[in-house]
């Protein structure tokens, strides 16, 4: 066993290019994203004291916050996930799957993303995804 070279966990900060649930059939949505730790964002005040609570909600799997606040907290990670393009470029375009997709990557990395391909491959075969 090797011991890990700090050369390779700066490489994390760099993000990783990944395809994300798709805008439409001719419009797909690949991002260089990141994984914040929801624990340092709150360090580091990027949460806000009244959505510490649905955040530490969040960070044990609870997810019992009013939606809202819910959402507040998911969008401040997944401002710090984004790289490119920036969240404040799309933020008005992006669909609630994508949200959700970007936040699936943020905890668990590609492997998060795997029910929202499944999902989009559901969808493109059933009679109603398809145009």
């Amino acid at each position: 066993m090797k011991i890990t070279k700090l050369e390779d966990l700066k490489k994390f900060n760099d993000g990783e290019v990944v395809e994300l649930p798709a805008f439409d059939d001719s419009t797909p949505f690949v991002a260089r994203l990141k994984r914040p730790s929801l624990l340092a964002l709150c360090k580091a005040g990027a949460i806000p004291n009244q959505l510490l609570g649905a955040a530490q909600e969040i960070f044990e799997g609870k997810q019992k916050s009013n939606i809202k606040n819910y959402a507040d907290v998911l969008d401040v990670i997944i401002s710090q996930a984004l790289i490119e393009p920036a969240y404040d470029d799309v933020k008005d375009y992006l669909t609630d799957i994508q949200r959700m997709a970007i936040f699936a990557y943020t905890q668990s990395g590609i492997k998060g993303l795997l029910p929202f391909r499944e999902i989009e491959r559901i969808s493109k075969n059933s009679p109603v995804g398809k145009k």
